[in-house]
């Protein structure tokens, strides 16, 4: 019989019984709401807790719960981080996981970076991108809206002067943009143009993490949306 979802998470989850460890999940939960699920075999949990912890702040509770996420699993069996392949975080349903790899090789990527000196970490990137997947979803699909769209001229079929990104990186799989886009559009960076989904939760990992490099107006489009959960 074939494991669900549900039952492979479950099965792999490593039993918390360290003191520091708990004390990091019991705060994501009374702060967030979020149940904290952690892989067997990973090393120094408090620690990436810890930096959990801090990335959720930043965020801000309010805006947190409204992505409508309830776990949070911190994986230790998703292998190394690669610059271009997306293996660094997932949103299912209303899971996020993330490659523990991620906080061990905490890589910052010169796109990460802008010219006011602003910048954000792997990490950070990563864990905001899936909680913007999550708000997305959670709010009925706001990236497949034609507000969002129009804002990168984005097509699910071919257009004269649209463009699909292709990604070749050495020893993983080739990864094919699902839509196509305006090449005169603004992205945050080369990930963005793969769909509106995932411009969607990009813009949105670099309107929380303050970088003036995401574009204008997207950063317009989120400071209205998200005005409500922010101080």
């Amino acid at each position: 019989m074939k494991k669900s979802y549900a039952d492979m998470i479950r099965s792999s989850v490593w039993k918390m019984d360290d003191s520091s460890t708990l004390y990091w999940v019991k705060k994501i939960k009374n702060e967030f709401g979020l149940q904290i699920l952690i892989t067997k075999g990973l090393l120094t949990p408090h620690i990436i807790l810890r930096q959990i912890y801090q990335i959720l702040s930043k965020i801000g509770a309010p805006l947190v719960k409204a992505c409508g996420i309830k776990k949070l699993v911190v994986r230790g069996d998703m292998g190394p981080n690669k610059p271009y392949y997306p293996n660094h975080g997932y949103f299912h349903d209303d899971v996020v996981a993330i490659n523990a790899d991620t906080f061990y090789s905490p890589d910052q990527p010169d796109d990460f970076f802008d010219y006011r000196g602003y910048f954000t970490t792997r990490p950070e990137q990563t864990l905001i991108h899936e909680f913007g997947h999550g708000f997305d979803e959670h709010h009925g699909m706001l990236s497949t809206k034609p507000a969002w769209l129009r804002l990168s001229g984005w097509s699910e079929t071919p257009r004269p002067g649209l463009k699909r990104i292709v990604i070749q990186e050495p020893g993983s799989p080739l990864v094919i943009g699902e839509m196509f886009y305006d090449p005169k559009a603004k992205f945050t960076r080369f990930y963005a143009k793969r769909n509106s989904w995932d411009d969607w939760a990009d813009s949105f990992s670099f309107y929380i993490a303050g970088l003036k490099s995401c574009p204008e107006n997207k950063a317009n489009y989120f400071k209205k949306l998200l005005s409500k959960y922010q101080v």
